[in-house]
């Protein structure tokens, strides 16, 4: 029997006896049959978290944990993902973490990424793609890895789009809202978002810690508030036109513009070694923080034939304006409340510009039917002038402080190219890659006449061997080598002051550290993975302190100070129970080690930890769905310090109305409040313990419509392999 839809079945009889080896069958026509096929709806549910092209993929798009979240929130909530008090992004344990978004470096200093993620609307977000072993394709920098933040892009036809609107309260008030626009038309895709943010930030500090010794010990108790309002406006313009049936060209303009305002009170018992009270110190400071971002982007696509080969060229221009003002007032008493000395009035000014230019190329060439070969280039450009001022207030009026005022301007040119070749023999996929990375920088302290330059050149080989054990399971190894540069703010030598006790220092002489990173992975029915690996680094840079036990000072800087060794174990396990239950737990088993030998104090720091990362979905029915995430991370450590366990749970619901194209969801985070950080020391003269309280407890009320045209082409139903070549591309 033969049949297809729109003709009649057909059947041909055949006589088989034992005699016969072959049988020769005739002709078969088939005569066409008029039907009518009715609207077939085919419905299918992305996990919220899976492995996909090496990487552990969290799709946030439709969840309802990300409602009315900011993108610094997804990703504190991502398996394997943690941030401190200083916004450092740490994944599987280790420090050192590039992040990209849509694939693009961002090429900002920690604190700076924190402010613009925290200002940054979640509801634009499609994933946070998790990579700990990137390819040679992408840069070195990053010796954690990369986490990649890929925001939506239409691929549907005709007029569609929608608005968020967002609020919510912990003990202040949140504003997310978000509307996005676009218009697909034959070779023409145009599309347009814009997003507004309003959030109030609190967050408590309890810090303690002693200097000197003996009877001349002295005893530090602090305790602070902090609360800020960020505003931000987000806006994108984009325009994807197909100027022949195999070339593609795209341009890109972004926006974004916040303004923070920063106020804390801090208040600080001096006390002896008995516990008296010798004297107090209370530090009120008042900040304001205006940070600007303008980028173009321009790529073209070229498919040079329809076996494979294709053509990418890029060009990104960005620029960053970064500028910040902060007022201390300090007020010294005695035990009975009176004046110890007059008010001491500081002013701290740091405008600071950021000018990125980048360019790259990628050709993909197949060799065979089992092969294919990879090879490109890229050249960025980055400069970074900061001019910082410090004053104290005499009189009536300012009087700059010289030797704690400093410009610094720092230059980096990285120029690399890469190979990669792919081969499946049967069942085992091979791939090996080479990158080579060109290295030059120059940190110009204008102000005292430093200059450090630095020019290297180094090789970052990957390779990867996958083996198909059978249908249902695969087993992969995978060594790569990444580097983690030195952050120019960082090399920057200037002095940042916190409070009369304690500032923060730049390191001119710091030097990349390097990684050796192994990784073995097993899937099972590809659902179920189970990775280990290891992690090595050399000369990795890291956070010290250090302690004047006669002036009770503590200065902060960063130095080349250890070797870290990383082993890990992450199992993530996806569940379906039926079609109305569905979980992804992530567990992340660690061992972490530092050791350097400094002769005064040798580093010798060992810790295991797990963090757990788990999400259930309950589907009540077609248009109501229940989410709940758990978190809990054991104590880790991080070179000197101790860091503190934490665990935290959130529920929400989702309710879908007209037809599904609106969505109303109501989301509570960290509902016992048990999500502080918390790190420790007791190192050479070093002893303090610090807890940082953020506002982590937050009601969010959400609503999402959709409008315009929500179905597909029948064009449009194939999968996108492009989409897998690479993370974020």
């Amino acid at each position: 029997m033969a049949s297809m839809i729109g003709y009649k079945k057909t059947y041909l009889p055949l006589e088989v006896n034992g005699q016969q080896k072959q049988i020769e069958l005739t002709e078969i026509m088939l005569e066409p049959e008029a039907q009518s096929l009715a609207e077939v709806t085919v419905t299918a549910r992305t996990p919220t978290v899976e492995r996909r092209d090496g990487a552990l993929v969290v799709n946030v798009e439709n969840s309802t944990l990300a409602a009315g979240n900011t993108a610094m929130d997804i990703i504190t909530r991502s398996p394997g993902v943690s941030v401190d008090k200083d916004g450092n992004i740490s994944l599987m344990g280790r420090q050192g973490v590039t992040v990209m978004i849509d694939g693009k470096q961002t090429f900002l200093s920690a604190e700076q990424l924190a402010n613009m993620l925290k200002s940054m609307d979640g509801s634009n977000i499609q994933s946070i793609e998790l990579n700990t072993n990137p390819s040679a394709k992408y840069d070195a920098a990053g010796t954690a890895g990369i986490i990649n933040i890929r925001l939506k892009k239409n691929k549907l036809e005709g007029i569609n789009g929608s608005v968020n609107l967002s609020g919510g309260y912990g003990r202040t008030h949140k504003s997310n809202n978000s509307f996005d626009l676009s218009y697909k038309q034959g070779k023409t895709n145009v599309y347009t978002s814009y997003s507004y943010t309003d959030n109030g930030y609190r967050k408590y500090m309890d810090l303690y810690r002693t200097a000197g010794q003996g009877d001349a010990l002295k005893i530090f108790d602090q305790l602070a508030t902090f609360q800020n309002t960020r505003k931000a406006h987000n806006a994108r313009l984009g325009i994807d036109y197909q100027t022949s049936e195999r070339n593609t060209l795209s341009i890109l303009g972004s926006g974004y513009f916040s303004r923070t305002a920063d106020n804390s009170m801090s208040n600080s018992k001096i006390m002896d070694v008995n516990h008296v009270i010798d004297s107090t110190l209370t530090t009120q400071t008042d900040g304001l923080n205006r940070f600007k971002n303008i980028s173009v982007n321009v790529n073209n696509t070229f498919n040079v034939d329809t076996n494979g080969r294709k053509l990418t060229t890029e060009v990104d221009m960005a620029r960053f304006e970064d500028n910040t003002n902060n007022y201390y007032l300090n007020d010294y008493f005695l035990p009975d409340g009176t004046a110890l000395r007059d008010p001491e009035w500081i002013q701290n000014t740091m405008p600071s510009t950021i000018d990125i230019q980048t360019a790259k190329i990628d050709y993909v060439h197949p060799l065979g039917k089992k092969g294919k070969l990879e090879f490109g280039g890229k050249y960025s450009n980055v400069k970074s002038d900061n001019d910082m001022g410090f004053f104290i207030h005499s009189g009536a009026s300012w009087e700059q402080d010289a030797e704690r005022s400093n410009r610094f301007v720092y230059t980096e040119r990285v120029s690399a190219a890469y190979a990669i070749y792919s081969q499946k023999f049967n069942k085992t996929d091979i791939q090996a890659g080479l990158r080579m990375e060109h290295t030059f920088s120059d940190g110009h302290s204008v102000t005292s006449q430093q200059r450090n330059k630095r020019d290297y050149l180094n090789l970052f080989p990957n390779i990867s061997v996958n083996q198909q054990l059978s249908e249902q399971q695969s087993i992969g190894l995978s060594y790569s080598r990444r580097v983690n540069r030195p952050n120019y703010g960082n090399l920057n030598p200037f002095i940042y002051y916190i409070e009369p006790y304690t500032y923060i220092q730049g390191n001119p002489f710091l030097n990349p550290s390097f990684t050796d990173s192994y990784e073995l992975n097993y899937s099972l029915k590809k659902r179920y993975n189970l990775s280990a690996g290891f992690q090595k680094t050399r000369d990795m840079v890291g956070e010290m302190m250090y302690l004047d036990d006669q002036t009770s000072v503590t200065r902060v800087t960063y130095e080349n100070i250890a070797k870290e060794l990383i082993y890990f174990v992450n199992l993530n396990i996806p569940v379906e129970i039926g079609n109305w239950w569905n979980s992804n737990t992530n567990i992340n088993g660690l061992y972490m080690a530092y050791k350097a030998d400094i002769p005064e104090a040798p580093i010798d720091f060992e810790q295991l930890g797990i963090q757990l990362n788990s999400s259930q979905t309950f589907n009540i029915n077609e248009t109501l769905r229940l989410e709940a995430n758990f978190k809990y991370q054991s104590p880790l450590r991080w070179s000197i310090y101790k860091i503190g366990s934490n665990w935290g749970l959130d529920l929400g619901v989702n309710k879908s109305l007209w037809d599904k194209r609106a969505n109303i969801k109501l989301v509570l985070t960290d509902i016992f409040y048990k999500m502080p950080y918390t790190a420790s020391t007791n190192y050479a003269n070093l002893n303090f313990w610090n807890l940082h309280r953020e506002e982590s407890r937050v009601l969010r009320l959400s609503f999402t419509y959709r409008f315009g045209n929500q179905k597909l082409k029948n064009s449009q139903r194939d999968i996108d392999n492009s989409e897998k070549s690479r993370v974020g591309k």
